[in-house]
């Protein structure tokens, strides 16, 4: 049967199926959410809402949005989580080897206990401690506030322009094939 060409409220309905445009849809979210997230720390004037991790976090939740470790409970808890773990590290011990490679090991023992694995927020206790913040107010902003605006940018992209299946937004419907 030959392939018949979609008109554009299909394409615009549809999610993306080839690699590459899944590759493109994944990078334009990921532009936008960290464009986003840079606009307000440049705004405000200071650092805000971005931390490297985050960069990571894109991969998760803008080309792998079905993934369990993209979900919305597992990118805010997560980041949280480890940024807590990290910011009593930093203000607990010195830091050296042993200290970091011990935060980072009880962030993701925590992660995994709590059930909110990230992995890109694996790097917050480093970032944490190497970059000496040892304020609490750390952990809310920028983690928790940029994470919070990251889930509420991807579930906003996800319903909107890419159309994949994202926590709650664009789940299959039972009984239809999709």
């Amino acid at each position: 049967m030959a392939d018949i060409p979609k008109g554009i409220h299909y394409k615009i309905t549809h999610p993306a199926h080839k690699l590459w445009m899944i590759a493109l849809v994944a990078a334009a979210g990921s532009a936008l959410c960290i464009g986003t997230l840079a606009f307000f720390d440049g705004v405000a004037k200071g650092d805000y809402l971005l931390v490297a991790p985050f960069g990571a976090t894109m991969v998760l939740v803008f080309g792998l949005p079905q993934s369990p470790l993209a979900h919305p409970k597992n990118v805010v808890f997560g980041h949280l989580t480890t940024a807590i773990t990290g910011i009593i590290f930093a203000n607990l011990l010195p830091v050296t080897f042993w200290s970091l490679g011990l935060a980072v090991g009880v962030g993701i023992f925590l992660m995994i206990m709590l059930n909110v694995t990230h992995p890109p927020a694996g790097g917050n206790p480093l970032l944490i401690m190497l970059g000496a913040h040892t304020s609490i107010l750390f952990a809310f902003y920028p983690i928790f506030a940029g994470s919070c605006i990251i889930v509420l940018i991807a579930l906003l992209y996800h319903a909107l322009v890419s159309r994949l299946e994202y926590a709650w937004v664009n789940k299959p419907k039972e009984g239809k094939d999709v």
